[in-house]
């Protein structure tokens, strides 16, 4: 049974979801480090999918909403990178609590591949990371997010002068703080770097994947995400998701 429930400092509570092995007890943690802004909700029926397939392959599986995020508490405004990491560490030892796993294996999404590899530093027994479309860079993220902001005001003639000034410094319809800003632009390719190469393994649906460490396994899936561009369409790629799931069992 899929279990939802509240983890963390009572002001600070962070909501995840447990999906429990099915037939057995599983060995295994797997923690789902989802996308933010608008890639959030493109993938949330995907990380959904691929939590409840794991569960039947005998995973003990977590997804969580980072703070100012879904239905955590707090707001986006007030929150930045590094409570977003501390958010991962802290479901990983609940996640450990709950199921007895002493095998850890993350996955990270996007913006969540940074963040999935900034936490490995501050939590224990990670065996794994397997990285979907890993972004370069914080700062380059960043950059796509506004050029999507930029195209999201060109589709809408309503707004007024005063509006448009606001929702220019908004990042694909969200506004975050300097502190934000300035947490992300230290997210580099140091950031993968910083993790043991044999850990990780990429899935990528570029047709020229450019993720910045050498040497690290990569595989292309054929698949388009879209990712930089202006659309709600929900993402269910069924190929990725079946070598998400080879390369985490």
């Amino acid at each position: 049974m899929i279990e939802p429930f509240f983890f963390g400092p009572c002001h600070q509570q962070v909501f995840a979801i447990y999906h429990p092995p099915l037939g057995g007890s599983g060995q295994v943690l797997t923690v789902l480090c989802p996308p933010v802004f608008h890639d959030y909700m493109r993938t949330h029926l995907a990380l959904r999918e691929l939590a409840i397939a794991l569960a039947e392959r005998g995973h003990h599986v977590l997804r969580l909403d980072y703070r100012g995020t879904g239905d955590s508490f707090g707001e986006l405004g007030d929150v930045a990178i590094s409570d977003w990491v501390e958010d991962i560490a802290l479901a990983v030892r609940e996640g450990r609590a709950i199921s007895g796993s002493s095998v850890v294996r993350l996955l990270g999404v996007r913006a969540g591949a940074l963040l999935a590899c900034k936490a490995v530093g501050a939590t224990q027994g990670v065996q794994r990371l397997v990285l979907w479309d890993p972004v370069p860079d914080g700062a380059g993220y960043l950059q796509a997010q506004r050029r999507l902001q930029a195209m999201m005001l060109q589709h809408n003639a309503s707004l007024s002068r005063g509006e448009r000034r606001e929702a220019m410094q908004e990042y694909a319809g969200h506004l975050i703080s300097q502190r934000m800003r300035q947490e992300f632009s230290l997210l580099d390719a140091n950031t993968y770097a910083s993790v043991p190469m044999s850990m990780l393994h990429v899935v990528s649906t570029a047709s020229e994947p450019s993720f910045p460490v050498l040497g690290v396994p990569q595989e292309v899936i054929p698949f388009r995400c879209d990712w930089e561009t202006l659309t709600d369409n929900v993402i269910r790629p069924r190929p990725v998701l079946e070598r998400l799931i080879a390369c985490l069992t």
